[in-house]
């Protein structure tokens, strides 16, 4: 084992060499390009808000508001006589202070009181900028006051009907709502009281019995005893009017085409039943597809109700009728006997159209580039089957139930395509519709781009070169070749060598050798490429050549070499001086 002396030595050693050896100093320039920087001077903030507010002691949710701006906000304050009242994080726009605080602090201690704000805002540069509102509280001395309601009149049974008083009060206390009328069991009643805050009183006034007349009556009053009053007459009428129908347009549409309705509108203040029937003129049950069509299912509702004080829809499908002409009839009753009646006369009528095909336009791409569609758009009420070709290929057929057609293009050779789109119905009407591609052969060379050598030392005297390059094409490289020699490329006795490259690890990069060199030489390169596609489009970079160059290690500032093995002497002779001393201990 090695002794604990004769380790620091070691350590101390190897330190030593660490300072004095130049493999291990790295000594670069470094220049910054400086540029003059212009400074802009912000701008300060600006607010604006009243000079003056006054509001009634009591009043709830009283607010001063403010316009700021800056575009580097901070924080605000405020003041109130000069003692502070709020602050916080300042967010450019619309700044409010809430006046609770002048009553949850207990700062109104007598009437009228006056108070002065002062709103401050502060940006990040500490620009400030401020404005001032007198502020002036003063005695609640008006009653409640009660935006009159009209009277209301409604047919018994009907649902959704409410007063609605609209009260402004600083100092809201007590409200009471009574009912009177001339009922003989029920001519008076109070219908709803208790403390009040301030908030609109609503009374709902629905269920009211028929052939009477009912006054609500409101009384409010506020902490300081001045009150007021209020009241609406609602009269309740017999229910004599029949249900209400809306009377859509008669309907006419092609034989299995979809999405054909009939919507009607009903309202009855007492609804009861409805039923919807058909009355067919004339059908066909042999037309078509006869599994997928059928005859008219009547519709009867025993419970007719609603929960929209409007009314309701009372929607009838008329999808997968046979053919023929129906009149579609409506009849709904309420709880009074009374009744009313709509109907739609449908006329459904053959299908003697062939299928509508839209195609896409005729286009030109150019080889390699992809991202190419093709669609036909389609309308048929009674599909059948399709057949799809390109260029009398068949590329695919079936049963067509109705969908639009769209294929990819990609990847085809140069030359013409016609895609052509063969559609039937059920009844043999045939319509086609064709689409041109034309794909034209790939007009842009090998992309060939940041073409550089690398040396690496061999021997004192030679250097390997390799050349490495971005080479890239649409249509994928079918050659890339380094090709290169001594000497001026335009003499006769030029000497070419070439090379394939390979790709490297690097995405598109590729490399090639071209050999040891001896110092001084120059080497005269070009890279070749050519592509994949149907015309081989062939790109090459013009001749460029690089000098062979030593390479070795420049060394440092001689002062610096000094100072390094001062350094080191001294390092040493401080190790070795410890050394010795610890020996001999």
């Amino acid at each position: 084992m090695v002794s604990s002396n004769r380790s620091r030595f070691i350590i101390a050693l190897m330190l030593t060499w660490f300072v004095v050896s130049p493999y291990v100093i790295s000594i670069n320039n470094v220049g910054l390009p400086l540029a003059q920087i212009r400074v802009m001077e912000p701008a300060a903030p600006t607010i604006t808000g009243p000079a003056s507010y006054q509001f009634e002691n009591g009043s709830v949710g009283e607010t001063l508001i403010y316009d700021t701006f800056d575009a580097n906000p901070k924080n605000y304050t405020v003041t109130v006589n000069a003692s502070s009242y709020d602050s916080g994080v300042w967010v450019s726009g619309k700044l409010t202070v809430n006046l609770i605080y002048l009553y949850t602090r207990h700062m109104i201690t007598a009437l009228p009181m006056q108070f002065n704000f002062e709103v401050t805002v502060n940006n990040i540069a500490n620009e400030s900028a401020s404005t001032q509102t007198a502020l002036r509280v003063i005695l609640d001395e008006t009653a409640p006051i009660i935006q009159q309601h009209e009277n209301i009149t409604y047919e018994v049974g009907s649902f959704g009907h409410e007063i609605n008083w609209n009260v402004t009060e600083s100092n809201p206390d007590y409200y009471n709502v009574t009912r009177t009328s001339n009922e003989s069991t029920s001519n008076y009643t109070q219908i709803a009281s208790g403390a009040w805050n301030g908030a609109n009183i609503v009374v709902d006034i629905d269920g009211l019995n028929a052939s009477h007349w009912y006054l609500y009556a409101l009384f409010v009053n506020d902490t300081f005893g001045r009150n007021a009053t209020s009241s609406v007459n609602v009269t309740v009428t017999l229910d004599l009017t029949n249900p209400l129908l809306s009377s859509p347009d008669d309907i006419l549409f092609e034989f299995g085409s979809k999405g054909h309705r009939i919507n009607w509108t009903a309202y009855d203040s007492n609804p009861k039943n409805y039923t919807v029937r058909a009355i067919i003129h004339y059908n066909d049950t042999s037309y078509g597809n006869v599994s997928a069509f059928h005859s008219f299912v009547d519709i009867i509702q025993p419970n007719w109700s609603f929960s929209d004080p409007g009314g309701q829809h009372i929607i009838v499908t008329l999808d997968g009728l046979f053919l023929g002409n129906y009149t579609i009839e409506l009849t709904a009753f309420d709880d009074f006997g009374l009744n009313s009646t709509d109907s739609v006369n449908v006329t459904i009528y053959k299908d003697i159209r062939a299928p509508v095909i839209q195609p896409a336009d005729d286009f030109t791409y150019e080889e390699g580039y992809t991202g190419y569609n093709i669609t036909w758009r389609v309308e048929e009420s009674n599909p059948l089957w399709f057949n799809l070709t390109r260029n009398d290929e068949i590329l695919e057929n079936g049963t067509w139930r109705g969908q639009n057609f769209t294929i990819f293009v990609n990847g085809l050779a140069v030359g013409d395509y016609a895609y052509n789109l063969t559609l039937s119905d059920f009844f043999n009407s045939t319509s086609f519709a064709v689409i041109q591609v034309h794909v034209t052969p790939d007009a842009h060379n090998p992309i060939i781009a940041n073409v550089k050598v690398i040396q690496s030392l061999t021997t004192q005297t030679t250097n390997n070169l390799t050349v490495q390059a971005y080479v890239w094409d649409l249509n994928h490289i079918k050659t890339i070749e380094v090709r290169w020699g001594i000497g001026n490329p335009e003499d006769a006795g030029f000497v070419l060598e070439n090379r394939t490259m390979e790709r490297t690890e690097i995405g598109d990069v590729f490399g090639a050798p071209l050999g040891e060199y001896a110092h001084g030489q120059i080497v005269w390169f070009r890279v070749f490429a050519e592509d994949n596609s149907s015309v081989n489009n062939i790109e090459e970079t013009p001749w460029a050549n690089i000098t062979v160059s030593a390479m070795s290690y420049g060394g440092g500032p001689l002062p610096v070499y000094v100072t390094v093995f001062l350094l080191g002497g001294l390092s040493l002779l401080i190790v070795l001086v410890l050394y010795f001393r610890t020996r001999v201990k």
